[in-house]
């Protein structure tokens, strides 16, 4: 068992102790300024601004600038798609992968000549039966 006079004793080494912990920091904080509290306090206030979007000068833009996709949904433009890929491991090989890009048929020439097709065919047609 403690007696009363030791447990105050314990209770002011401890204190003792704290008080030379806080002093030992600050000593550090003061002949180390790099890591100064208050630097590292105005650090952390700082604004991330990793997200922000840039101009092509690498210039901030306003917050509420409307991105060219946005611009593009709002005057009716079609918007590309992504890609569609096909990821293939190239055989005999170790992490390899040969990449191959699905391409979408191009229609317009097709239909282009279905229509020329189909006013011959119209010019045709009237050309018989009204002779």
């Amino acid at each position: 068992m403690m007696t009363l006079s030791e447990k105050e004793r314990l209770q002011a080494l401890l204190r003792y102790l704290e008080h030379q912990q806080r002093a030992n920091l600050y000593q550090e904080q003061l002949f180390n300024p790099t890591d100064n509290l208050l630097l590292v306090k105005r650090q952390h206030g700082l604004r991330d601004v990793s997200n922000r979007l840039r101009d092509e000068q690498g210039r901030f833009l306003p917050y509420d600038y409307p991105t060219m996709e946005e611009l593009d949904l709002i005057s009716g433009k079609e918007v590309a798609l992504q890609r569609n890929l096909k990821i293939e491991p190239i055989e005999g090989s170790y992490n390899s992968y040969a990449v191959i890009e699905k391409e979408k048929r191009d229609w317009s020439g097709s239909v282009y000549l279905a229509c020329v097709a189909a006013i011959l065919a119209i010019a045709f047609l009237a050309d018989v039966f009204l002779e």
